[in-house]
């Protein structure tokens, strides 16, 4: 089974788990504000203090360049079936997407909390995807289908890093 574990700190802090570990599969996203790394692995993560998600759905290849989304969704344990379900169907479309390099539904190890991470080839094809009628259909069988439930937040962060503040 492979998981995922995204920890964040300062950009310095990041930076010297990177360099520490040069053999891991592990990615520093960036946005204008903050800095996460992301690891995938089967093994124990590298990581002190972590989030840590099982990988349940993976689809693409992550090319190593663009802009990636993280979408939070909380679920009743009754949700949950709906939405896998749900996700499998609006997959399909998603897969279809211009410029997506990436999608993994990943599931917390500890409660019902979902991370949808969608990588893609620059933030004009991601704002491309959210404003179209696709991404549109796909929010509407959301909120019909898990009336209790819904995105907490999307943060969006671009790879590879910003070399703004390296040192």
């Amino acid at each position: 089974m492979k998981y995922a574990y995204i920890t964040s700190g300062t950009e310095h802090y990041l930076r010297q788990i990177l360099s520490d570990n040069p053999t891991r599969n592990i990615i520093l996203l960036q946005n204008f504000g903050d800095s996460v790394l992301l690891e995938e692995t089967a093994e124990p993560t590298v990581f002190k203090e972590a989030a840590s998600y099982r990988i349940n759905q993976n689809f693409g290849e992550i090319k190593g360049h663009g802009t990636v989304t993280f979408e939070y969704l909380y679920l009743r344990s009754e949700e949950v079936p709906i939405f896998q379900k749900l996700y499998q169907s609006v997959s399909l479309k998603l897969h279809e997407a211009r410029g997506l390099q990436c999608t993994q539904m990943l599931k917390s190890k500890t409660e019902n909390k979902f991370l949808i991470l969608t990588f893609w080839d620059s933030g004009d094809d991601y704002q491309h995807w959210k404003t179209g009628s696709e991404h549109n259909k796909i929010m509407d069988l959301i909120r019909n289908n898990s009336s209790q439930s819904g995105f907490s937040h999307v943060d969006v962060f671009h790879f590879p890093e910003y070399i703004h503040d390296e040192k």
